[in-house]
């Protein structure tokens, strides 16, 4: 087994990487979000789960977005992700409210941050 490529096609993998760049965005913009709103530096809020924007949302949402860029809207892989995302995003706004309150302007503004981070990692990477 070629291990060299095996990591090499990982990192090359634009789909995981746009996918992970998402959450990770949504993670940093949580700890900005609450430095204005606490007026305090407090990095927990990097691993926190919940907040302002959803990371779940945004990984979720930037892989259906460019899963369905690169395979088509109309892909049996599209309509796969997008459920998955679908199921992510009602968890938080549902089931996770009640533990580290979740709510839709969260779950939303983490969905449309993966969107977009998909949107221009195509349109600069892939097309």
């Amino acid at each position: 087994m070629d291990y060299y490529r095996m990591i090499t096609d990982l990192f090359m993998n634009i789909t995981l990487i746009t996918a992970l760049t998402s959450m990770l965005l949504a993670q940093v913009i949580k700890v900005i979000y609450y430095l204005i709103v606490e007026r305090k530096v407090n990095f927990y809020h990097f691993f926190e789960a919940g907040g302002m924007p959803s990371s779940h949302s945004a990984l979720t949402c930037s892989l259906s977005m460019i899963v369905g860029l690169n395979s088509g809207f109309d892909s049996i892989l599209f309509a796969a992700v997008a459920i998955f995302s679908s199921i992510v995003m009602y968890d938080a706004i549902k089931v996770r409210a009640e533990e580290v309150g979740h709510t839709l302007i969260e779950v939303g503004a983490g969905g449309i941050l993966g969107i977009v981070i998909s949107v221009i990692s195509y349109l600069y990477f892939v097309r």
